[in-house]
């Protein structure tokens, strides 16, 4: 007797589940949006080469500082994509003692074709903190003093230590 009553039941799930099924499916076509896809994360280059030596030492000093592991991370992995993807292979340089001005410009500005200014922000401190202690370290001029990168409506522009963002990116 209860096998009766159950099959009867099952039935009507069935049923039920379909005509949801179908009245589900035409309410999502009617409201279907399209969503931008994100773009595939392509790993950055992180091979400094002869530049790396210095790097490892910028690394020991921040961790000797007491910085939060992730501040030693993003600031390390920075100085080695600028040096792995600008410095050694677009201005063949192999010593940081041939590193200048321009180098930093230069990278700076593709960042911020490409990224947020607060991302190129994150990444210009991280170089300028490595300068700082590269320069100290050896004794030699840091090629970042007396220099800031700012966008403005009209591009890019160098002046006094900082940074800003003086105008919204355009789209």
């Amino acid at each position: 007797m209860l096998e009766a009553p159950l099959l009867q039941l099952s039935g009507l799930r069935e049923r039920s589940d379909a005509n949801t099924r179908v009245s589900a499916e035409s309410q999502e076509e009617r409201k279907t949006m399209t969503v931008p896809q994100p773009r595939p994360r392509l790993r950055k280059p992180l091979d400094a080469g002869p530049l790396q030596p210095e790097i490892g030492s910028f690394r020991l000093h921040l961790a000797a500082e007491g910085k939060a592991a992730k501040t030693v991370r993003i600031y390390t992995e920075a100085v080695q994509w600028f040096a792995a993807a600008q410095l050694v292979p677009e201005a063949f340089r192999t010593r940081w003692e041939q590193v200048d001005r321009q180098d930093v410009q230069r990278w700076m500005v593709w960042l911020l074709g490409r990224y947020s200014d607060a991302y190129v922000s994150n990444q210009y401190r991280a170089l300028q903190q490595f300068f700082k202690w590269w320069a100290e370290e050896e004794q030699l001029p840091d090629p970042m003093i007396r220099w800031m990168c700012s966008r403005t409506g009209s591009g890019i522009t160098s002046a006094t230590p900082g940074w800003t963002a003086a105008a919204p990116r355009e789209t």
